[in-house]
């Protein structure tokens, strides 16, 4: 990732380096809740119903159980979330599930902390897919509660 703005003294061109060729993908799921970022994982491949099932039945799933039983999910309108698997799997869990309105980011929190999380990995420039990896904890680790909540209250929603 890197940044696709510069900045320079006036009269002076901005440089910076980008590399060219082929691009690996790096996925990150995970949820938004009142304290941050819960159970979080990344993969080396685009979001599938494969992929989302594995993350909804060993990450996400196992820990709402443990700490919020009583849960919303609440997801955007990528096609696997529409998956009759994913609804089964959330109601044998116990796991209400809601979906937004089609085209209205606005009302999904998360999407600012995947902003924030790209910024901050911009600005540490990593060229590598292993160097990626590697910051990437300490990116997650820059949302706080304290945005977590923000957000979930600029989208509208009410905490209790």
């Amino acid at each position: 990732m890197a940044r696709t703005h510069a900045r320079a003294p006036r009269g002076q061109r901005a440089y910076g380096s980008i590399p060219l060729g082929s691009w690996q993908r790096l996925t990150v799921l995970g949820a938004l809740a009142c304290e941050g970022l819960v159970a979080t994982m990344s993969i080396e491949a685009s979001t599938s119903t494969s992929v989302l099932l594995a993350y909804l039945e060993q990450v996400l799933v196992p820990a709402l159980k443990r700490t919020k039983p009583d849960a919303i999910l609440v997801m955007d309108n990528l096609r696997p979330h529409h998956a009759t698997e994913v609804r089964d799997l959330l109601d044998q869990a116990g796991i209400g599930l809601l979906y937004l309105p089609r085209y209205s980011p606005e009302f999904n929190p998360i999407e600012n902390a995947w902003t924030k999380m790209k910024e901050w990995l911009k600005a540490k420039a990593p060229r590598t897919l292993q160097a990626l990896e590697a910051e990437l904890k300490p990116a997650l680790d820059t949302i706080t509660a304290k945005d977590a909540r923000g957000w979930i209250r600029h989208a509208g929603y009410v905490l209790h």
